[in-house]
């Protein structure tokens, strides 16, 4: 099997490249940022005899949010899965899976969100959700079967908020950001990448998965998790006015959280390796 990955480097990518290749037979082929952005034709010829594409490519979205930041963060998703709609739909062998990541910020952060609910954002990053799955989504016409994933926050040792906060937490000066009482959607890395892989393998998915544990919890929950964990205080909190000085409307990625069910996951019967946070957050302190 020949499986395309955008965004290898990044933190999802670089762990599903790894994970593959130890779980399947699987060549992996690199879609690199020179390629994403070729001409459709050249894409498609470096795509040729990909059994499944993986878009994980995006630039940060914990930024300051300017004008120009906004419009690349915007153009890195949009513009390259249009690209690559483009590019699939000149391949004379089309792939059997798109896979395109998206997030869970495309909700609201007060309605209770399964997958077939559509309470979204009106927030820049709810639009920008919206309008990124509606490019993935034409894939559909070429007869390629479609999975969006809209992720949660990724714990991870390798990277992500555990690889920022830790050193922090391990001193004792951890706290919760803001109010703390923002919905705190995670997901561990290996969930994740057995997600990946069941839709690998399990031939009737397509459409929409919310990439979340079962488990509802508060950014309060996850600062008193980790101290404990740690056998730390966690007494110094992050106000909100200091993250807007920061990040300016990039800090509603962390002073907002969405209320998120994976219920396609649960009704079909994926098994989640860490469903409590606790047990979530010890695997990576063991």
């Amino acid at each position: 099997m020949k499986i395309a990955i955008s965004g290898y480097n990044g933190l999802v990518g670089s762990h599903l490249c790894e994970y593959l290749e130890n779980a399947i037979n699987v060549d992996i082929l690199k879609i690199s940022r020179q390629h994403l952005y070729s001409d459709a034709n050249l894409l498609a010829k470096y795509l040729d005899d990909s059994d499944v594409i993986i878009h994980l490519a995006g630039a940060p979205v914990v930024s300051v949010w300017t004008k120009k930041q906004m419009k690349i963060i915007r153009d890195s998703r949009i513009n390259t899965t249009r690209n690559l709609h483009e590019a699939i739909s000149i391949m004379e062998k089309k792939p059997e899976l798109f896979i395109c990541a998206s997030a869970v910020g495309i909700y609201d952060t007060i309605s209770l969100n399964t997958e077939s609910e559509c309470n979204y954002s009106n927030d820049f990053l709810g639009q920008l959700c919206k309008d990124w799955e509606r490019e993935a989504r034409k894939i559909e016409k070429e007869y390629v079967r479609t999975v969006i994933f809209r992720l949660g926050v990724i714990l991870s040792d390798k990277g992500g908020i555990l690889k920022k906060v830790l050193p922090i937490f391990r001193l004792g000066l951890g706290g919760k950001v803001g109010t703390g009482e923002q919905a705190f959607p995670y997901i561990h890395i290996a969930d994740l990448m057995e997600a990946f892989l069941y839709v690998i393998k399990t031939k009737n998915t397509k459409g929409v998965y919310n990439l979340v544990a079962p488990e509802a919890n508060t950014n309060a929950d996850f600062t008193k998790i980790l101290a404990t964990c740690l056998k730390q205080f966690a007494f110094i909190p992050v106000p909100a006015f200091i993250l807007k000085l920061l990040y300016r409307k990039g800090a509603d990625v962390l002073l907002k959280g969405q209320k998120v069910v994976p219920e396609r996951l649960k009704t079909e019967g994926f098994h989640f390796k860490y469903v409590t946070l606790e047990s979530a957050v010890n695997s990576f302190l063991m």
